[in-house]
């Protein structure tokens, strides 16, 4: 099988009949101009005619040749070989807040769409690592398993919403059970979990989940999204369909980042606390000192297939070919010069 690094090359054949037409075209102006020059009779002897299986000889290697240089650059693959690839890697579950706070608009463009812009962030700088997806409201639901496949996570990201969750509520506490629960036993040093919530928690004892997670030896970074002092208030549809604001016994509710509370979840595991506020960047010393610190251990070692690139035997038959259509003599050897117009015994005359 062949394998092609710049298939777009090959739309140049296409040209190829064009390039045929115009040999043809140069052909018939060729005998078209030297019928100009003499009549047929005198013109034989001045110029016999070439056979026509030279003629397309000739032109049939300028095709050819062009037809190859043109798969050459296309960058043609084959001859397959296994190489071995031993991956080493580490892992992190990022849990995301769903719940209808995180619909408030003072991070833009609004909380949850400021949290999946880190998660983006966050798996362009890790590649080689596994990664799962917790998304959690008032229960805590596995979005995806721990994998290498970023894209995967890419695209269930995209279809967490609140409305999409079936619980209200902010349960912290239950999603950091959850994540401890879906992380292996083993190799604890290697492990991460990535916090990413406005802090508002109904109940769910996260200071104890913190707890758990640092005897087990897992750390925990936490991302606060969401104003702590002002905070902002809810958006909801009514009933009529008109936009407005959660409202609880007649008052607005606003909701605020509860920052205290992540910091404490940082410090008792030896993590990290950030703010992900609007364009602000994540990458500092911090965050990459914890992913860096983790023991990334080795997967099992899996085999690549590789294609041996095979562009320069298609380039050196292309360029063969062309340089036979150079040397070709149009004539052969025994019409090279130009037979007399008269014979000897016509000239006595």
């Amino acid at each position: 099988m062949i394998h092609w690094d710049n298939p777009a090359a090959l739309w140049t054949l296409t040209l190829l009949p064009v390039a045929g037409w115009l040999l043809v075209s140069l052909e018939r102006r060729r005998a078209q101009a030297a019928a100009r020059f003499a009549r047929a009779e005198a013109l034989s002897r001045l110029m016999p005619p070439p056979a026509a299986w030279r003629t397309w000889l000739k032109h049939g290697a300028v095709l050819a040749g062009l037809a190859l240089l043109v798969l050459a650059g296309a960058r043609p693959r084959f001859g397959a070989t296994m190489e071995p690839l031993a991956q080493r890697s580490a892992d992190v579950l990022i849990l995301l807040d769903a719940s209808r706070s995180m619909l408030a608009g003072d991070v833009p463009p609004n909380r949850l769409g400021r949290a999946k812009e880190v998660v983006q962030w966050l798996l362009s700088e890790i590649p080689g690592d596994r990664v799962g997806l917790v998304a959690f409201a008032g229960t805590a639901m596995l979005k995806a398993p721990l994998t290498a496949d970023h894209g995967f996570v890419r695209e269930v990201l995209e279809e967490i919403h609140p409305l999409a969750m079936p619980r209200g509520g902010t349960r912290i506490g239950d999603a950091l059970r959850k994540a401890l629960d879906l992380l292996p036993a083993s190799n604890p040093e290697g492990q991460a979990i990535v916090l990413i919530t406005d802090g508002e928690d109904h109940g769910s004892r996260p200071d104890e989940a913190a707890q758990e997670a640092a005897r087990r030896g897992v750390r925990i970074l936490t991302i606060s999204l969401g104003d702590p002092q002002q905070g902002a208030r809810i958006p909801v549809q009514r009933a009529d369909g008109t936009p407005g604001f959660l409202t609880y016994e007649g008052q607005e509710v606003w909701s605020r980042a509860d920052e205290a509370l992540l910091q404490r979840i940082a410090a008792t595991t030896g993590g990290v606390f950030l703010r992900a506020g609007g364009g602000e960047t994540l990458f500092g010393p911090a965050w990459a000192e914890l992913f860096d610190s983790l023991a990334r251990r080795d997967l099992r070692q899996q085999r690549r297939i590789i294609y041996a690139d095979q562009f320069q035997w298609f380039a050196g038959a292309g360029l063969l070919l062309l340089l036979l259509d150079a040397l070709m003599p149009r004539y052969p050897p025994n019409h090279s010069r130009a037979k007399p117009l008269c014979s000897p015994s016509e000239k006595q005359r």
